[in-house]
């Protein structure tokens, strides 16, 4: 959807404006779409991106043909040093998460939505600084005002969340979490003021369930999907919406620019909430038949070894040992839950479980705010 605001907001300019060119500040997607649609329409882009942004995006501008320009440890300083790079070149500064035209170009992907699915009950967006919250609400609202509009964030970062608690616009320190897209300490003035009259609910949602999420999209659909854009489907199955059973929903899935390196974290980390990877350790003699004990206990027990690594420099009073850490692989919460039974019992005083998914709620431990 960002491309769909770039290219509005790039067309909305002056001819002079144009040969000049824009500077924007991003942490990714926004800076991909307007680098591309630049070099599309031969307009010069300069992106300035925080040090946090993850290489894979910063190259992608790069490939488009735009100058980027590392700068800041967050968005909002980057967007600083955009409007003071724009002012002293005599460029035109986008702000790229909320520019009306940009905020425009994201409300014709409701127009499509309305389009394809007449019959919609309810829609679920994924929430940074409300650009497209604010877009995507405005045009369901008007057209359909029955349709429900949630929005969701990850529970780490709340800005939107907060600032409608409050009724004001809220900043946070930056944390690191899975939805890297909208990890934003701050929201859009525009994007806040019309959301706000607008959005149904506002959801927050852990990590571990956008990384359920994640997988999912992966292992059954096919998707590679984002962490900012797989929240949407993690209130659904972490069971947040359960009046949404039996209705039509149409969850916004708003991006796949998940580098390589962070997908696959993610997806490990999607198997380990779902108790299908387990990662402990275990002390055992430092003897070829100890080692080989520990590894048919676990092929006996139809556990497939993830990796693991051995250290040898553990000892336990005058006793030699060696700790074997271990990640394994198991068929859901049941067979983790006998794996570690099983390792407890074998090894009662040397077996530790380092992460234990061992936690059969199905439901998302997140809160809910309504409108």
């Amino acid at each position: 959807f960002k491309e769909r605001g770039s290219l509005n907001v790039l067309q909305q300019l002056p001819l002079d404006k144009k040969k000049l060119g824009v500077v924007v500040a991003s942490i990714g997607n926004e800076g991909i779409g307007l680098s591309y649609h630049g070099a599309k329409l031969n307009i010069p882009v300069i992106v300035v991106m925080p040090i946090t942004v993850p290489i894979d995006k910063l190259q992608r501008c790069h490939y488009f043909g735009a100058k980027v320009v590392v700068q800041g440890t967050n968005l909002m300083e980057a967007q600083k040093y955009a409007r003071a790079l724009a002012r002293d070149k005599g460029l035109t500064y986008i702000n790229g998460r909320d520019h009306p035209h940009i905020l425009a170009g994201y409300g014709s992907l409701a127009l499509e939505i309305l389009e394809t699915t007449p019959f919609l009950d309810a829609i679920v967006i994924p929430v940074g600084s409300g650009g497209l919250a604010a877009a995507v609400a405005t045009v369901i609202k008007h057209q359909k005002p029955n349709v429900l509009v949630y929005g969701v964030q990850p529970e780490s970062m709340p800005t939107f969340f907060n600032s409608l608690e409050s009724e004001e616009m809220a900043t946070l320190p930056t944390t690191n979490n899975l939805a890297d897209a909208i990890t934003v300490n701050a929201i859009g003035c525009n994007a806040f003021a019309t959301a706000k009259p607008l959005l149904d609910k506002m959801l927050l949602v852990k990590d571990d369930w956008i990384a359920r999420s994640m997988l999912h999209l992966t292992e059954r659909e096919k998707f590679v999907v984002e962490g900012a854009g797989a929240c949407t489907l993690a209130v659904v199955i972490g069971n947040l919406v359960p009046e949404l059973k039996l209705k039509n929903v149409v969850c916004l899935l708003t991006g796949g620019n998940c580098d390589n390196v962070m997908l696959t974290r993610c997806l490990e980390r999607g198997l380990a909430a779902e108790g299908r990877l387990v990662k402990f350790r275990v002390g055992v003699r430092n003897d070829p038949i100890s080692k080989a004990t520990l590894m048919k206990l676990l092929a006996n027990g139809g556990y497939n070894m993830h990796r693991h690594y051995q250290d040898n420099s553990w000892t336990q009073d005058e006793d030699y040992f060696v700790e074997m850490r271990m990640v394994c692989e198991t068929k859901g919460l049941e067979h983790a839950l006998e794996l570690k039974r099983m390792i407890e019992k074998a090894y009662p005083c040397t077996s530790i479980f380092e992460t234990e998914p061992f936690n059969d709620r199905r439901t998302c431990p997140c809160y809910v705010r309504k409108q």
